[in-house]
């Protein structure tokens, strides 16, 4: 009787003291709802690949336009002669831009750092050059986020050198970004802020007076955020829960002491049957795993099948804002985020284990607005199997693929480095050249691992017919020990893949791309090539190349790639390379190497030749030079750049 009156007592405190607890507490119950969460995600999401994709647009085109011989000339040109230069009619170029677009031609006059129009087109356009300063900008302007390109404008050799020696030119492109519907979708659901990038700010709804506020970053942006209000906290304590809990802890308290008077008394005659001794009970053995969590290890990525799925009940799908530091992606942890890309996001990973071990690994997980799309999601499925089926020292190793709740991952190997275009970029701003040992060196380890790619096979032997497609600095890293890893197979083109490309689209970059793959043809290793003698071209001069047919089309085909000989463009390149590295970019491909193996076999030659060789440690103490140089604008103050997603 004392035992049921005390379990009574304490059931009644217990359950009058969760009453008071949930009245207590009721008013700060607030949060975004699962609809809310919902939208801010894809919001998010929708907004980042947007501004990546219209940066990599504005981009090329700026590129594109500033490689154009009648462009270079005109930037050094006087204002009148320029403007005649590009909008006059027979032979000269015009601009003719997109709706919404600005582009502008200028020039910089060297003794001031002044900069000066030259052309704007359309006319009347408002500048958005930010002075000539090579770089990507970005600006809030109503409803519209502007982007804009400056790229800067080489003078053509020997071409009027002494206003060559006055004047630097420049060119831009702007174009706007429209992000109403984005901010509409929240808005619709109650979700009140502002979207701010730089000084500019967008309302989304009105913003509560006084209210907390939660940020979410674009990482496609720097310094763009979203700043929404938290919702606000249900009105008013529940006084009826509150007095019922009371007067329910008060009656368990009561009836706890008469319990535990009851038993005293009964205490004396109770110890007589207390002869035997009791043995304490222990916990359950614990399993030595540090983490319960969902379990995501297919050792190998089947050739032609589907990726295995981890257990939809052991994980719910990937929230991108919530994989901070020490997020799980299924055994992995995250350690911070390493890019974003169009189609995925990369992160710094490590598994830890018994005795110390601990694995670092770079995950790309796909966009999740993305993972709708049938044909992104082949894509990205394509470029784990296809990847994984290369096992070669120059080409980034696939380790694992799988799906999370919703959410496709890829786990790769980790690259202690950074990727080529900025290691270029960087000692073309510090007017710094690769030492040519190294260019030829990293260009003939490049050129292996593309070998080794279209040379792959499947488990039965046959030939995978893998074409890389998008072959350019930025899919190439470069290690703190030197080694070359070719990356980013996302839209290569093979015989076994699920995803096949229509006939008559392009994909890969057309700075870089080959001419039949530029108009949409068939392609085979030979646009490979061509893509690998264009990085070979930038590696060997520092110059940066523009190769895109539709920009280039008005100067046909004859002394086509329209480039200077590279032993012109920088001392100690020997002739040899000259016609190595332009006749591997020929217009027609039976005019270029067969494949990558007889590229690097011409190069090699020429290395031997002229005692070029340069060893991993020599690459490696390049790098090293040039990630102290890096500058911030090319992520120089990032403690570690591997793994960058270039897609």
């Amino acid at each position: 009787m004392a035992r049921a009156l005390a379990a009574i007592g304490v059931a009644a405190i217990v359950g009058g003291g969760a009453a008071i607890g949930y009245a207590a507490t009721r008013k700060a119950q607030a949060g975004m709802t699962p609809t809310q969460t919902a939208a801010m995600t894809r919001a998010v999401d929708q907004l980042d690949s947007e501004i990546h994709a219209k940066h990599a647009a504005v981009k090329a085109r700026a590129e594109s336009f500033a490689s154009v011989r009648q462009v270079r000339l005109a930037s050094i040109a006087d204002p009148t002669t320029a403007a005649d230069m590009v909008r006059g009619g027979g032979d000269e170029l015009k601009f003719t831009t997109q709706p919404g677009e600005v582009i502008e031609l200028g020039q910089i006059v060297k003794a001031t750092g002044k900069a000066q129009s030259l052309v704007i087109q359309p006319d009347g356009a408002a500048p958005r050059s930010h002075n000539g300063a090579p770089g990507s900008y970005a600006e809030l302007i109503g409803d519209q986020i502007v982007l804009t390109e400056v790229a800067r404008v080489e003078p053509v050799p020997n071409y009027e050198p002494e206003r060559a020696a006055q004047f630097a030119g420049f060119l831009s492109v702007s174009q706007p970004l429209a992000i109403a519907p984005a901010v509409k979708s929240l808005a619709e659901v109650g979700i009140a802020g502002k979207l701010v990038l730089g000084a500019g700010e967008l309302a989304i709804g009105t913003m509560p007076a006084g209210a907390a506020t939660h940020e979410q970053a674009l990482p496609a942006q720097a310094g763009a955020k979203l700043i929404v209000a938290e919702p606000a906290a249900s009105a008013g304590m529940p006084l009826p829960i509150l007095v019922a809990g009371a007067v329910a802890a008060a009656a368990g308290l009561l009836l706890l002491v008469l319990g535990m008077r009851k038993r005293a008394a009964a205490e004396p005659a109770r110890q007589a049957f207390n002869a035997m001794a009791t043995v304490p009970t222990r916990p359950p053995a614990t399993t030595g795993i540090g983490r319960a969590d969902t379990q995501y290890s297919q050792p190998a990525v089947a050739a032609s099948g589907t990726p295995s799925s981890v257990d939809p009940s052991a994980s719910l799908s990937i929230v991108p804002q919530n994989l901070g530091p020490g997020a799980m992606i299924g055994r992995w942890e995250v350690v911070r985020r390493l890019g974003s890309g169009g189609m995925a996001d990369v992160y710094l990973a490590r598994a830890s284990g018994d005795g110390g071990f601990e694995k670092l690994v770079a995950i790309k997980v796909m966009h999740s607005h993305l993972a709708r799309n049938q044909r992104a999601v082949d894509l990205f499925l394509d470029e784990a199997r296809l990847a994984a089926r290369i096992q070669h020292p120059n080409v980034v190793q696939i380790q694992d693929l799988g799906k999370i709740g919703a959410d496709y991952v890829i786990v790769m190997e980790l690259v202690d480095g950074v990727d080529l275009e900025r290691l270029l970029m960087s000692a073309r701003q510090g007017e710094r050249r690769v030492p040519l040992p190294v260019a030829l060196g990293i260009l003939c380890r490049i050129s292996d691992g593309l070998d080794a790619a279209h040379n792959a096979t499947a488990p039965d032997g046959s030939p995978l017919g893998i074409v890389h497609r998008d072959v350019k600095s930025a899919n190439v890293l470069v290690s703190r020990q030197g080694s070359v890893k070719v990356v980013d197979f996302g839209i290569a083109k093979a015989a076994s893949q699920v995803h096949f490309t229509v006939a008559g689209e392009t994909k890969g970059t057309p700075s870089m791309m080959a001419p039949e793959q530029r108009v949409g043809e068939q392609v085979d290793v030979r646009a490979d090539v061509y893509s690998l003698a264009a990085v070979g071209f930038e590696l060997v001069t520092g110059k940066a190349v523009n190769l895109d047919l539709a920009a280039l089309a008005h100067l046909g085909i004859e002394n086509w790639p329209h480039l200077p000989l590279p032993s012109s463009l920088a001392a100690g390149v020997p002739p040899e390379l000259d016609e190595i590295l332009l006749g591997a970019m020929a217009f027609e491909r039976e005019r270029r190497p067969a494949n990558c193996a007889a590229f690097e076999a011409a190069i090699a030659a020429v290395i031997k030749a002229h005692g070029l060789t340069a060893s991993d440690k020599d690459i490696a103490r390049w790098v090293e030079g040039e990630l102290r140089l890096l500058s911030p604008a090319l992520g120089g103050t990032a403690p570690a750049l591997s793994n960058s997603p270039a897609v």
